[in-house]
């Protein structure tokens, strides 16, 4: 998914201002609606690098605190994202 973003994009400067809290807290208030998700449903149409980073961090975050669950059927196949208590 990284190497499929635009080269130019990693001459612009991102003032979009993220945190890893505020991805884990959207996360869960989509799962809370939505009852799964894939990533790339996660990311919608904002795919710059660094949300995608913060975003892969953010479920491994939950995934550790055993808030959600996540599968993936294949390597570099689609993620899907369950929350752990349904």
């Amino acid at each position: 998914l990284v190497s499929r973003i635009d080269k130019k994009e990693l001459m612009e400067i991102d003032l979009e201002k993220l945190s890893v809290t505020d991805i884990i807290n959207e996360i869960m208030d989509r799962l809370s609606m939505e009852k799964n998700l894939t990533f790339d449903e996660l990311l919608g149409e904002i795919k710059s690098r660094r949300r995608i980073v913060y975003t892969f961090l953010a479920l491994l975050e939950l995934i550790k605190l055993r808030m959600i669950k996540a599968y993936q059927a294949s390597a570099f196949g689609v993620i899907r994202i369950f929350p752990a208590v349904e």
